[in-house]
């Protein structure tokens, strides 16, 4: 599938994507801050989300507990959320700066005024998010802008991801990227299950990535040698501003980290041919062992296995190929240590 400019899937790059998420905490100018720091760092996408809490949230009831600057916070789930509300009109700021800094801007949209605003912005993708995955009526207004999806898969089984690919399909939307994902904020490293990778790429005929909420890069790295052709990482400036993702999110250092990471990480990909690689015929003439004669021996010869030894360099005859002068008489005397050739014997 393709992005904007960007292609995305099997032997192409891997699509990195940084998501701010709420890490804007509601302030533009951060958030602005972040797609600079972002760019800097190499990703390809930068990701936020747009939203509005009272569309979702069905009162000020439900309580929320995260983890923020060391401490437990508890409090109502829709006024956090309101709290990290971006207005309508700071989108598209955010974008046209994303793009001259060089990146894929993109959002999470949450309804469908949200997915309104967006295409009106000329977004090129769009986001869904694992808490929507089971909204299915959703997924289909998204699936049928005609526009590439992002399906996160986290807090699903295999029956809520087939349900939501099939809706989007239904749609008559093939544009599909499914990521990998577990909703827990870090994901313990035992329950990041990057195997699951495996099971999606054999199930779907789609791109598969990894939404990463693990602690560090390692998941990240261990799911593109897997295969994951995009990468979803969420980050921040500093891990100890205030609000609910900061503290498992990537910051500056560690998202350049990641970048520099991936691309040396897929330049050892190399080619699947089982073949010599460049400079290891080089190696093979200095290192490999050629059979030579462990005496002197005068001519007329019969060779036999106990004249022989095998020694460096590799530039002779190799040990596989002693049957063909084993039982063969010498030309003429071969001094002790020589590399033995076939136009040595008869």
């Amino acid at each position: 599938m393709k992005i904007e400019n960007r292609l995305i899937g099997e032997g192409q790059p891997c699509f990195l994507i940084a998501e701010v998420g709420i890490n804007h905490n509601g302030d533009e100018v951060l958030a602005h801050r972040m797609v600079d720091a972002i760019a800097d760092a190499g990703a390809d996408c930068v990701k936020f989300q747009t939203f509005s809490a009272e569309e979702f949230m069905n009162g000020a009831d439900q309580v929320f507990e995260y983890t923020s600057q060391g401490k437990i916070v508890r409090e109502s789930m829709l006024a956090m959320f309101k709290r990290h509300e971006l207005a309508a009109s700071t989108f598209g700021r955010l974008f046209d700066h994303a793009r001259r800094r060089g990146l894929i801007p993109l959002s999470t949209p949450t309804d469908t005024v949200a997915v309104e605003l967006l295409n009106d912005l000329g977004v090129h993708a769009f986001k869904i998010g694992s808490d929507d995955l089971v909204y299915t009526p959703f997924l289909d207004y998204v699936a049928r802008k005609g526009k590439p999806i992002i399906l996160s898969t986290g807090m699903a089984d295999a029956l809520d991801i087939e349900r939501a690919v099939s809706t989007i399909s239904a749609a008559g939307n093939e544009r599909i990227l499914i990521l990998h994902c577990v909703s827990v904020y870090p994901t313990p490293n035992e329950h990041v299950n990057l195997r699951r990778i495996g099971s999606l790429q054999a199930q779907f005929p789609y791109p598969i990535g990894f939404s990463d909420h693990s602690a560090g890069i390692t998941a990240a790295l261990g799911a593109v040698a897997l295969g994951a052709c995009a990468i979803e990482k969420h980050f921040t400036l500093d891990r100890n501003f205030p609000g609910p993702d900061h503290h498992f999110s990537a910051d500056s250092a560690e998202l350049q980290s990641l970048v520099s990471e991936v691309r040396k990480l897929e330049a050892q990909f190399g080619s699947p041919r089982l073949r010599a690689a460049r400079g290891e015929p080089e190696m093979a003439a200095m290192a490999r062992r050629s059979i030579v004669v462990n005496r002197d021996l005068p001519a007329g010869h019969v060779i036999s296995a106990a004249d022989l030894s095998y020694r460096r360099p590799g530039t002779g005859l190799m040990p596989y190929e002693r049957d063909r002068v084993i039982g063969r008489r010498t030309r003429h005397a071969i001094a002790a240590n020589a590399l033995l050739a076939l136009t040595m014997v008869e």
